[in-house]
């Protein structure tokens, strides 16, 4: 019998979430769930173990419960990490293996956790975009911004050249702070409010610039040069045959 994972791609502003057999193929149709990020710690357990059970197959039983969560997180332990980013701050320190285990009644050693930004790394290097390169880099701007760096089709491992602890750059100096403030749906809003008197996110930015508004565009153009300036030493340092863009901006 076809094992079947329960996978959720968790973000700070949407869960993606289905169920999946273990040649990585969508059982169902991938369905889309409110991430409530800065609700308490009780609010979002529960909203976790909600979709779950809205994606569970049943009777059929699932051979594990497999989470892509954005760092800084001990995907190990299952324990949250996240502080100060404007997501899952109420979570740090939480156990969610533990405490999701509790509220499912399922076993702790089948719930796993991995970076969103890795898995979503490993996807594209294995089906994707990035499927055959040696060096490849990815970048995920959405609540904030996550990274990964991969050689080989697998993920870079400590210690290799150019590539930041983790593979995370979100703290990189930039400009007046790291890259995360300005590299992120919050950068994008803070400069629209700059720009134009008001703080719009990239769906309505780009609704905008398609109708013609000259200085929606121009706000876009000053973020992808805000981008390329803060990507480009850290791809001279790791030096990546592909850079693939994703997230939810």
């Amino acid at each position: 019998m076809e094992e079947i994972y329960l996978c959720l791609d968790v973000g700070g502003t949407e869960i993606k979430a289905a169920p999946v057999d273990s040649r990585g193929t969508l059982l169902r149709p991938l369905r889309h769930f409110p991430a409530m990020a800065e609700e308490p710690a009780d609010v979002l357990l529960e909203n976790f173990a909600n979709v779950i059970g809205e994606i569970d197959v049943g009777e059929e039983g699932s051979a594990g419960i497999h989470f892509a969560f954005p760092g800084p997180f001990d995907y190990s332990e299952g324990i949250c990490l996240l502080h100060g980013l404007s997501k899952f701050d109420r979570l740090y320190g939480v156990n969610l293996r533990r405490e999701l285990a509790r509220r499912l009644n399922f076993p702790p050693e089948r719930i796993r956790f991995s970076n969103d930004a890795g898995a979503f790394a490993l996807g594209e290097m294995n089906f994707g975009a990035a499927r055959g390169a040696e060096r490849s880099m990815f970048v995920c701007v959405g609540t904030g911004c996550g990274s990964a760096f991969g050689i080989g089709g697998a993920l870079a491992p400590a210690g290799t050249p150019g590539v930041p602890e983790n593979g995370y750059i979100y703290g990189t100096p930039y400009l007046d702070g790291c890259i995360d403030d300005y590299i992120s749906r919050r950068g994008l809003m803070e400069l629209s409010l700059e720009l134009l008197g008001e703080p719009l996110d990239g769906r309505e930015l780009a609704g905008r610039a398609k109708e013609g508004d000259r200085g929606a565009g121009n706000c876009l153009m000053v973020f992808g040069e805000r981008m390329r300036e803060a990507l480009t030493p850290l791809m001279r340092g790791f030096g990546p045959e592909v850079l693939c863009l994703g997230g939810q901006i």
